[in-house]
């Protein structure tokens, strides 16, 4: 398919996130007002996930854009379906803080197997080299779904849906009103501003960090290694970090964690001078970012979370999954304007990854999209997150409010059911 014509599917799929994203979260919240469950969006979105993926990574011979278009947004709409309800649940186990850091660290040991196994799979004897063929893809969804089914059935059987408050102005609530209900939680809105800030930074690097290996420093033979290296490095700081969490708080591990993003991007300008200690100083560069990764990945759910419940105690409604799905929506769409950014102004200094050799400016180029706005933008997260002032003590004294106020309503409940059952008259 030509390059134009996979660029609209991406803004196409792009204008659909803004759809289905908030919806998604609004009708996930409805359904858990009336039910205290988020399980039947999780299990339809992983089913339908499965033929999506495949159809998706498999097409065959004579794709068109018309299959393109239909199954790459299918396989989104079921990723969300899935992702969002599953991440807000995950805040919902526990209503205590700190239980919620341990569900989010988890769910990322769960998340990073995954990614283990995909960089794994070019390694393994059958496979052709160590390169992300059409072979690769078609095992993965083969591996993804002989995992998927008897993980749902355990998650069905044994996942608590945490405690269930039943909120008949939530079942009713349009989501224009939700909207602007979030738009008035401050720490909500600074937590957005920093995620959005972090997801541009990424979305710079990303971009080009398998083009400048390759066709820059000459190492894309290493970069299946080093993904799992920093996979398998993530792997194991998740626990670390979460000690490093509840030992001095969710806020202030979640900006040590982009400081530190900021100290690595400067080692990266070491790596781009393209010396004979490049290979060497990008091992520890994915070894720190890992670190990095461990600990705002758990800090940064966890505290949305805390976020949600206290949008609940101001409000008067849960709107956990619409925050999550906002979320969401913003990471992908800055995810998508970064990387068209970063590799757009790359290629005006002169970067060409066809090319055999590269000019002059094509260093300074490099520098300026993955070291220079990268740490210019988490700079502005960092001061983001330092206005959030949802922390966990003030999180404890919000949760024991919404547990009273949760125990008057159902003992006014249980009154009005005494009294409906002794007096049916007069109910």
């Amino acid at each position: 398919l030509a390059l134009s014509a996979i660029a609209t599917v991406m803004l196409i799929a792009g204008l659909f996130d803004a759809v289905t994203d908030p919806s998604i979260g609004y009708f996930s919240d409805r359904y858990h007002a009336r039910t205290g469950s988020r399980k039947p969006f999780v299990v339809a979105g992983a089913i339908l996930l499965m033929p999506c993926a495949w159809f998706l990574l498999n097409p065959g011979e004579g794709v068109t854009i018309t299959y393109f278009l239909v199954w790459y947004l299918l396989f989104y709409l079921a990723m969300t379906l899935f992702q969002i309800p599953h991440q807000t649940w995950g805040g919902e186990i526990s209503p205590v803080s700190e239980e919620k850091s341990k569900v989010y660290a988890y769910r990322n040991y769960a998340g990073y197997a995954g990614m283990i196994i995909f960089a794994a799979i070019p390694l393994l004897p059958f496979s052709e080299g160590t390169k992300v063929t059409p072979d690769t893809m078609r095992t993965l969804v083969i591996v993804a779904a002989v995992l998927l089914l008897p993980t749902l059935y355990v998650m069905l059987r044994h996942a608590p849906t945490g405690a269930h408050r039943p909120d008949r102005d939530r079942v009713h609530e349009n989501p224009f009103r939700a909207l602007v209900a979030i738009a008035h939680n401050k720490p909500a809105m600074w937590f957005i501003v920093a995620a959005i800030a972090h997801a541009v930074a990424g979305a710079f690097y990303i971009a080009l960090k398998f083009m400048m290996m390759e066709s820059y420093l000459g190492l894309g033979q290493y970069y299946v290694h080093l993904l799992l290296f920093h996979l398998v490095a993530a792997s194991l700081a998740i626990k670390p970090a979460v000690s490093f969490i509840q030992r001095v708080g969710k806020i202030k591990a979640w900006k040590f964690a982009y400081m530190l993003s900021i100290l690595v991007s400067l080692l990266l300008l070491l790596v781009l001078l393209n010396n004979a200690y490049s290979l060497a100083l990008f091992v520890l560069f994915n070894a720190v970012y890992a670190v990095v990764s461990a600990i705002a990945s758990v800090a940064s759910f966890s505290l949305l979370s805390d976020i949600a419940d206290y949008g609940t105690y101001k409000s008067g409604v849960d709107r956990s999954a619409t925050y999550f799905s906002l979320l969401s929506l913003c990471q992908k769409t800055c995810m998508a304007l970064g990387i068209a950014a970063s590799i757009a102004l790359a290629g005006w200094f002169g970067f060409n990854p066809a090319a055999e050799t590269q000019g002059a400016m094509v260093f300074w180029g490099l520098a300026l999209c993955m070291c220079v706005i990268p740490i210019l933008l988490n700079l502005i997260a960092v001061y983001c997150i330092s206005k959030i002032t949802v922390n966990e003590r003030r999180h404890a004294a919000i949760r024991k409010r919404l547990d009273a106020r949760a125990a008057r309503a159902q003992q006014a409940s249980n009154n009005k059911a005494s009294l409906a059952t002794a007096h049916p008259a007069q109910a």
